[in-house]
Parts: C-alpha cells; sequence; structure tokens
C-alpha cells in the first residue's frame, strides 16, 4: 500500500498528455520507427550519429582524393549540426560539401595534399557539432610519394627465322609505380630499331602483355642479339630494368633464293683473277718466243753447215 501511494505520488503515468522529457535517449525510438506524435511533441531530446565511408584511405602526394560522410538523425527535432577536421598535417586542405546542414544528410570530405605534406601515416579526425552534441569519426590516411616505374620482366624471341619472314618477339611489362603511364615498347635487332608500339595507358600496379612485329626482308643471314626496351617515362628514375634481352636469333638463307656471291669472289677476287690470267697468257707466250728464237737459230747453223762443206771430185 504504501508503495503504491509512492508511485502514484512521485511517478507520473506516461501518456499522450503526460510524458517525460527527461527520460533516458535510449528509449527513444529511432525517427523512422516512432510514431510522429513521439517526436514533434519534444519528448526526446536531439541525437544523431556520424559514420563515414570508408576507415582507411592511401594517397599520393600532391593529389586530391575525398570520402563520404553520413549524419544521420536519431531523435528529436532536427537543428543544423556543423563539420570540422582536425589532425591534418601542415600542406593539406580538408574541404567539407556541404560543411553544415540539419541531420540527417550526407558531405563529401575532401582531402588535397601539396608537395610539402609530409609522406606517411596521419589519423584525420572528423567533428559534427550541434544542438548541444558532439559526435566525432577518424579517418587513418597513408601518403605514399608519386613514383614512375616501368619494367621489361619478360622478353622472348624465336631462336631462327628464313630471312624475309615475320618474326613475333614477346614482352610483359609492368606498371610499378603509382600513376597510370603512357610509354613505348621498342624491340633491336643488334642495333637497329625493328619495332615499335605504343601502349596509351597501363594502370599503376599491373602487368601487361605485348607482341611485337619484325619484319627481316632486307636483313642478311645471320645472328642476331634482340633486346626490347622501354624508354623512361616523365621523372623516371629507376632505368636499369628498362631493357631485357630477348635471345639470340639465327636469320637462315631461303632455300628457295639465288645465293649471292661469296665474299671471297667479290670486289677485288675478281681483278686478281684477271690479273692471274695475264700472268699466264705472258708466261705463254714468253714460251712461244724463246721456242722460235731456238727454231730460228737450229735453221741458221744448218744452212752454214751446207756451203762451207767441200764439193766431191
Amino acid at each position: 500500500m504504501m508503495e503504491q501511494e509512492l508511485n502514484s505520488r512521485f511517478l507520473p503515468k506516461i501518456g499522450s498528455g503526460n510524458v517525460d522529457a527527461n527520460r533516458p535517449i535510449g528509449t527513444c525510438a529511432p525517427t523512422g520507427n516512432a510514431p510522429k506524435w513521439h517526436h514533434d511533441s519534444g519528448n526526446c531530446p536531439f541525437n544523431f550519429s556520424l559514420s563515414m565511408s570508408q576507415k582507411n584511405l592511401t594517397q599520393l602526394q600532391g593529389s586530391t582524393s575525398s570520402v563520404l560522410l553520413s549524419v544521420t538523425l536519431i531523435s528529436g527535432v532536427s537543428v543544423p549540426v556543423t563539420l570540422s577536421a582536425q589532425g591534418a598535417p601542415s600542406g593539406t586542405e580538408i574541404l567539407f560539401t556541404p560543411a553544415s546542414a540539419k541531420p540527417s544528410f550526407s558531405s563529401t570530405v575532401t582531402i588535397t595534399t601539396s608537395a610539402d605534406t609530409p609522406l606517411g601515416q596521419f589519423n584525420l579526425t572528423v567533428v559534427a557539432a550541434g544542438g548541444g552534441l558532439e559526435r566525432s569519426t577518424t579517418l587513418s590516411i597513408l601518403l605514399v610519394p608519386i613514383v614512375h616505374d616501368i619494367t621489361v620482366v619478360s622478353a622472348r624471341v624465336q631462336e631462327t627465322a628464313i630471312a624475309g619472314s615475320i618474326v613475333w618477339i614477346n614482352a610483359t611489362v609492368a606498371n610499378y609505380g603509382s600513376l597510370t603511364e603512357a610509354f613505348e615498347i621498342q624491340a633491336y635487332a643488334n642495333t637497329t630499331l625493328v619495332a615499335d608500339h605504343s601502349v596509351p595507358k597501363l594502370a599503376a600496379a599491373t602487368t601487361m602483355a605485348d607482341r611485337l612485329t619484325w619484319n627481316t626482308k632486307g636483313f642478311s643471314p645471320g645472328t642476331y642479339t634482340v633486346l626490347v626496351t622501354v624508354p623512361p617515362v616523365p621523372s623516371e628514375l629507376n632505368v636499369l630494368d628498362n631493357s631485357r634481352e630477348a635471345g639470340k636469333m639465327i636469320l637462315i638463307q631461303n632455300p628457295g633464293s639465288i645465293p649471292g656471291p661469296s665474299p671471297a669472289a667479290s670486289g677485288g677476287g675478281q681483278g686478281s683473277n684477271y690479273g692471274r690470267q695475264l700472268a699466264i697468257f705472258a708466261a705463254i707466250a714468253e714460251v712461244a718466243l724463246v721456242f722460235l728464237l731456238v727454231l730460228r737459230r737450229k735453221s741458221r747453223n744448218a744452212t752454214g753447215n751446207t756451203l762451207e762443206r767441200p764439193a766431191k771430185i
């Protein structure tokens, strides 16, 4: 009896016309679930939550990134909430769009860094304040340098081919940098550029396979060292891995073609043969002349002996 009397004297009954405005916030239902009178009458105090679309962000030094921020009304009559940021290092600009509104609303947080922003990891704390309340959330940002690095991972060419045929050169190229790059892939046979292919775009941290075409028409049979290379892209510092040997390839003579003159039979060789022929003819002529002289001398001797011989009596 005494307990009932105390309850009736000090604890008012909750009804449509008699609601305790100081009840704990946890007893207030979310805006979308509670009856309309529950919010409009001011029976539940203003309350909101703050959340971010992601908790971690990797960003390039001197670039701009953005994340989405959500301010959600939990209970009470909505009042303006203002956004701000804490913990940004020097050389960093933080922009909210919008910077203030009544919950529920979304805001885009734009993080802009410069060349002066220190590299490394820092925590950006976003604060939302309004209606006597303050909520916060943290974004961990890892700031990394801009790197340009194109690498020839592998290269291969066939071992033999017929001179005048098409030769395929296979190459694998990787972008180990932090930005999308455009570049050229080139192939050399000894020191002669034999193939060139443009790559308009290769995303950061990706690999691509390419095939270069070498038309060997006009190349002499022989052994060629094939090299695949990528000229350095702007601001690339590590160029030691921009070239790779694809192998040695032997060009052979087409069996159906007429072989050309050998090095020994060309140029000065023809003049040498001509000189030898002249020497032979001169030697033959000299022998013939000597032979004629001998015969003539013998003929003279024979005539002289006949005239001096005494006549028979």
